[in-house]
This record gives C-alpha cells, structure tokens and sequence, in this order.
C-alpha cells in the first residue's frame, strides 16, 4: 500500500469542556492486478487502380476475417472506420499524365479474456493479409471496479488509523469523520507487449502478449473530530 497522508491542524474552541481538535487527513492504497482482457486492432488494406476494386478486396479480407473471429469461442468482434482515397506512386511524382492508385482500409477489433485463443487467432488472420495495428491487454471492467472498491477500503483503514494514531500523540481521542472524499484513479497501463509481425504466410508465428499486472489505485480525505 501506498500512503500519503497530510496533516493540518485546527482547533475549534467551544468552550473549555467542548473543545474540538479539527485533523485534515488524506490517505491513498494501491491494489495491484493483471489484466485480463487482450484487445487486438487489425487493418484490411488494399491497392487497386479503381476504388470499387480496392473496396471489392477489402470487403472480401473483412468478410472472411469477421466470419473467422465470430466462430472463434470467446472472442466479440466490431469494425471500425472505413476509408478510400486516391494516392499517386511514389514512382510515379512529377511525371506526366501521373496517374493515381486507390487504398481502401478497414479496422477490426478483437477482444478476449484467453489470450491463447486470440493471438492464434491475430495469427492466422496475419497470414491471410491483414496488419496489426495495436495488441495489448488491459484490465476488464467488473475487474477494474472490484479492485477500485479494495483500494478504497484499504485507503479508509488507512485513514481511520492515522486518525486514531494522531489522537493517541495529542492526548485526546477520536471522535468522528467529516467532509468525506473519495477519489478513485484508473487502472494504470502496463508496459507494451512484444509484438511479433507476420512475414510470409508459411513461416510467420502467431504474435506474442504478455500481461503484466498494473496498478489500481484509490484515494480518500476527510476532515477528522477529536476531542
């Protein structure tokens, strides 16, 4: 656990016998957790002499590719943005009657809690053309909220401790929280994985992602009585 803690102190005078001791405290705690969810990006390009045929081959890799994923146990599927323009050839600048290629491209995301299952899966639709944009794991959200929540109450253990730790030097006692704040951090990310990039359809290995554990952390004030 992490604990910062700071300490302002305020007296609020009522009178002799009904003399507060005012603390401001603010305590944090950090839950550690491995991500369990991989979430990979891929692209279908492609490069014809006319957009309908640059969109016919990208239609053509999204269909198969999407047919794939949606019968592999475990793993939601979505597409993403959908783009065609007009390029010349690098060979081609400053020539004249230049003419223009067409790229159309289309995204596909992929998510899993097996991470076995989904890299076999990159892998393989690797093979069958498309590139990986992005492969990482991160933490789900039920998972992110279950250690939101341990974070807070060890912040708050923290908190009621250092309050009765500051009465017990002050000679007096605790009484009761005031003004109670809470803020909760999200996950922090993890390191990139290794990235393993397909060369020839016959050879290339399924790509590589490692989960490492990441930091939940939480954090709470208050404003403490003692008297």
């Amino acid at each position: 656990m992490l604990r910062a803690a700071m300490l302002v102190l305020g007296f609020l005078l009522t009178g002799p016998a009904g003399a507060e001791t005012l603390l401001h405290l603010s305590e944090s705690a950090r839950v550690m957790v491995r991500p369990d969810e991989l979430v990979a990006t891929l692209r279908a390009e492609a490069t014809a002499a006319t957009a309908a045929e640059a969109q016919a081959q990208v239609n053509t890799a999204m269909a198969g590719a999407t047919a794939l994923a949606r019968g592999t146990a475990g793993v939601s599927v979505a597409t993403g943005s959908y783009s065609v323009w007009a390029q010349t050839p690098p060979r081609d600048l400053g020539r004249p009657g230049t003419r223009q290629d067409w790229r159309a491209s289309q995204t596909l995301t992929l998510r899993g809690s097996d991470g076995a299952v989904l890299v076999t899966l990159v892998g393989t639709l690797q093979q069958r053309g498309l590139a990986v944009s992005q492969l990482g794991w991160q933490v789900a959200g039920e998972t992110a909220r279950l250690a939101r929540a341990e974070a807070t109450k060890q912040a708050l253990g923290g908190l009621r401790a250092r309050a009765e730790e500051a009465a017990r030097i002050l000679g007096l006692r605790f009484d009761s929280f005031r003004d109670v704040r809470l803020d909760a951090a999200r996950p922090q990310p993890g390191p990139m994985p290794r990235l393993m990039l397909a060369g020839s359809a016959s050879a290339a290995p399924p790509p590589t992602a490692e989960a490492e554990e990441v930091a939940v952390e939480a954090s709470v004030g208050a404003d403490v009585v003692l008297k």
